[in-house]
């Protein structure tokens, strides 16, 4: 297809000079005989007739050799074989090219590829390395479900204590009588709790000594309780058959606020009740209503006894944690274990999570920190504001039913207003009593 391509270019360029050079050749035609000569259509010149007969069979003959060649000499030896090796040339360098292109983007994904896995490599180290005041907070942390639990049994004993001491059962101070259990206190607070410097220096002959810094703890609940974030009080049955001194007092004080005169005992023949006579009923009947109003000293108390239990003895393991931390607030070490005690409270615990960990300034310069890490510090904070509000809402929970119980016991009076009314008006024949 290549060589009568060829040929047909060749062909239309031959024709286009012969166009051309036949205007020049009309000029000197006249000069030629016309009998003798042929004018030469494409050049100024004469040829004979004799020699044209010859002319036009070599000319063929040439221009067909001459094709011959061009074709297969020049075209298929030289020209075409110089183009192959050309492509072929060519082809082996853009393949070269190409391998260097492909090169680049190898290397180019190459790099991007390692600049991703260093920039996440960068992310994880930055995400995944907890900082120290985050630490902090799980330390502190981590013995709070514990110290929960102790403060909670540890109400429940207060509060079964008091539960005891009003309807005197078992063997407590007023398991005997009313009297057993005021000259078992008398005689705690003469040996104990006794200031000779009050009423007026008048108790001096009253005194029998104690320790200074006991004095009047059975009455002040801010020296007792408030002003403590940990009390030495675990009623958790263990290694400790006698009370300790902080015991005694949280014990004596409570005495002292609620009930302090018990519920006199009833003799056991006037608690006799014979089916058949409705008169033997009364003394269980007044029984009861002493009953019920140890019941009501008992919610009123149960607030006390939630306080108690809340600074009484947790878990000895965050204590070395909880002191490191108050040093590095500026506290001395001995202050610090004065504080807390070897076992922290839940109230202690929940004091430094819930604001002294804020009054240390690290807190505030360590928000400079890694993004992930002051979300996790939010995040920490959150649950610590929702342990608090569960504390709170246990309070008010407390609060309410002392507030209900306080409105029905107001309500008595009323009540008994109305049915002596009600009893009077049946007497005096002012009320119809149907059948």
């Amino acid at each position: 297809m290549k060589k009568y391509l060829v040929v047909l270019l060749m062909c239309l360029a031959f024709f286009s000079v012969k166009t051309t050079k036949t205007a020049l050749a009309a000029d000197c035609c006249s000069t030629c005989n016309s009998f003798t000569a042929l004018c030469a259509p494409t050049a100024c010149g004469c040829t004979s007739i004799a020699e044209a007969a010859n002319d036009i069979p070599h000319i063929t003959r040439e221009l067909e050799n001459h094709q011959r060649w061009f074709i297969q000499d020049v075209w298929d030896e030289t020209v075409l074989n110089s183009m192959l090796k050309i492509t072929q040339q060519i082809n082996v360098s853009t393949m070269k090219q190409v391998a260097v292109i492909g090169s680049f983007f190898d290397a180019k994904h190459q790099l991007e590829t390692q600049r991703l896995f260093q920039e996440l490599m960068a992310d994880s180290h930055k995400d995944y390395h907890p900082s120290e005041g985050m630490c902090q907070f799980g330390t502190v942390a981590r013995s709070l479900a514990a110290a929960n639990r102790n403060a909670e049994f540890n109400q429940i004993a207060v509060a079964s204590r008091a539960l005891q001491r009003q309807t005197l059962s078992g063997i407590g101070i007023s398991s005997e009588s009313e009297k057993s259990d005021s000259i078992s206190r008398l005689i705690q607070f003469t040996n104990i709790y006794c200031n000779p410097n009050d009423n007026g220096f008048g108790l001096e002959l009253l005194c029998n000594g104690g320790e200074k810094g006991r004095r009047n703890k059975d009455l002040s609940f801010f020296q007792t309780i408030d002003a403590n974030l940990t009390i030495d009080v675990d009623f958790v049955p263990g290694d400790h058959p006698n009370a300790s001194p902080d015991e005694e007092d949280v014990l004596a004080l409570g005495a002292n606020l609620y009930s302090h005169k018990i519920l006199p005992q009833l003799p056991a023949d006037l608690l006799f009740i014979d089916p058949q006579d409705e008169e033997t009923t009364a003394g269980g009947i007044l029984y009861m209503k002493g009953r019920a109003l140890a019941a009501k000293r008992g919610v009123a108390e149960a607030a006390y006894s939630a306080q108690a239990g809340m600074r009484a003895l947790g878990e000895p393991e965050v204590q070395p944690y909880i002191v490191a931390i108050l040093i590095e607030m500026g506290i001395p070490e001995e202050a610090a274990i004065g504080m807390i005690g070897n076992r922290p409270s839940y109230h202690a615990q929940m004091d430094l999570l819930t604001k002294k960990i804020y009054q240390d300034p690290k807190f505030f310069t360590e928000l400079y920190d890694k993004p992930t890490n002051v979300d996790r510090k939010r995040v920490s904070m959150d649950a610590i504001g929702l342990m608090q509000k569960r504390d709170i809402y246990r309070s008010q929970l407390r609060s309410e039913a002392i507030m209900s119980v306080w409105l029905e016991s107001t309500l008595e009076d009323l009540q008994a207003y109305y049915t002596n009314e009600a009893d009077k008006a049946v007497d005096e024949g002012r009320v119809i009593v149907l059948p």
